[in-house]
């Protein structure tokens, strides 16, 4: 039986079970082909091309863990272009098969040699002649050729620990960085989506543009983009949903530094900033430009008496506001047998409130447990506005 063919009958399996059984494809390595097994189910929904494509090899589950989603490579390969690109990290190759479909030329480079080699096996499976793939030896910055565009994804992993620091970080690109400015014009980097942009802004003060990018509302990378050319720095806000669509917000990054003021009362719609605002330190930011006042200086929900259809997150529409008193609970919740709960600045939590109100979770109503200006602890229920343009960030 070919690898393919075990690969695609045990492509539902239990891993573990197929792992405890003996003389299992005797001609072929077992390890080998559990890997390829697990790695390609990690694969399913992050990249749903590479999972359906039996010609490809994976590498071993946690470089399929720490890859792009297609999502993203396809959205990060559009913010650059030449003619000659170098992916330093390259990993997998997920991200040097997108660029080579926008560069006459990719150079993939990388220290791993079993990755250098699935990732030319690969590469090749895909029709991309246009990538030379190079084993470095050593990842020293010397070693890097001049091109246009270098991208840079160091390796947040430190013998099998997770690090967030640049500096722990391999490669250590603020070393590296006098070197990169001199080989290339347009810089683009990869960090952790738990890392700080005032603490990148910080390290690289040339930072052109910041990207902090989500996949289906959870957001997955923060890039950077360091330019020869000089322009006002930009922070975008970014979500990539199947089928193509993306909804991004540009702002300028001094609007982080924004100020809004605080609602005296709860209005007819609720809003509930994207994770890219609350993560770019923008929820400010975004009221301010759609007209919108905070319920309370730490609670990063928004209020107002229009509708803003095309709001950068989701829209609710007010239908009560109360306290946790015993009978406003029974005017408000009684009819009520499971609700989406959301807490934002408030004393209880969320499963502590959902265990007091005897609800299930689910169903077309949300209440959200917060505190307004004033420190009111207050329970608001809504349910979801009616966009009319279908907005899928407030699915």
């Amino acid at each position: 039986m070919e690898v393919a063919d075990i690969i695609r009958k045990h492509l539902c399996d239990d891993v573990y079970s197929l792992s405890t059984k003996d003389g299992w494809y005797g001609n072929y390595d077992k390890k080998w082909l559990l890997q390829q097994i697990q790695s390609r189910q990690k694969a399913q929904s992050k990249l749903p091309s590479w999972y359906g494509n039996f010609d490809l090899l994976f590498p071993p589950p946690l470089s399929v863990e720490q890859s792009s989603s297609e999502l993203a490579a396809a959205y990060k390969s559009s913010l650059v272009s030449g003619a000659t690109l170098v992916d330093a990290t390259g990993g997998m190759g997920v991200d040097s098969s997108f660029f080579a479909r926008r560069f006459q030329k990719v150079i993939y480079m990388e220290m791993q040699p079993e990755l250098v080699a699935l990732a030319r096996h690969n590469f090749g499976v895909w029709g991309l002649n246009n990538v030379e793939v190079r084993h470095t030896s050593d990842g020293s910055v010397d070693r890097l050729p001049a091109a246009d565009c270098v991208f840079l994804d160091p390796s947040r992993r430190d013998a099998g620990r997770k690090v967030f620091l640049l500096e722990d970080c391999s490669p250590d690109i603020i070393r590296w960085m006098p070197r990169l400015k001199e080989l290339y014009g347009t810089i683009l980097v990869k960090l952790s989506p738990m890392y700080d942009l005032t603490a990148a802004v910080r390290a690289f003060p040339e930072i052109d543009a910041i990207y902090v990018v989500a996949v289906h509302g959870e957001v997955k990378e923060l890039l950077l983009m360091i330019s020869s050319k000089k322009m006002p720095r930009t922070v975008s806000c970014v979500n990539l949903e199947r089928g193509g669509a993306v909804q991004r917000e540009v702002f300028s990054y001094e609007e982080r530094n924004g100020v809004v003021d605080c609602a005296d009362e709860v209005e007819t719609f609720l809003y509930e900033p994207h994770a890219t605002l609350m993560k770019a330190g923008l929820m400010n930011a975004a009221a301010a430009r759609y007209g919108l006042k905070k319920l309370h200086p730490h609670s990063h929900l928004f209020t107002g008496s229009q509708l803003v259809p095309d709001f950068f997150g989701r829209i609710f529409q007010v239908k009560s506001v109360f306290g946790m008193g015993k009978s406003e609970l029974k005017t408000n919740v009684s009819d009520l047998k499971k609700a989406n709960i959301t807490v934002r600045n408030f004393p209880i939590k969320e499963a502590d409130l959902r265990k007091k109100l005897k609800l299930d979770s689910g169903g077309e109503v949300t209440l959200f447990a917060t505190t307004l200006f004033g420190e009111r602890h207050v329970l608001i229920r809504t349910e979801k506005a009616r966009v009319s343009d279908d907005n899928p960030l407030n699915d």
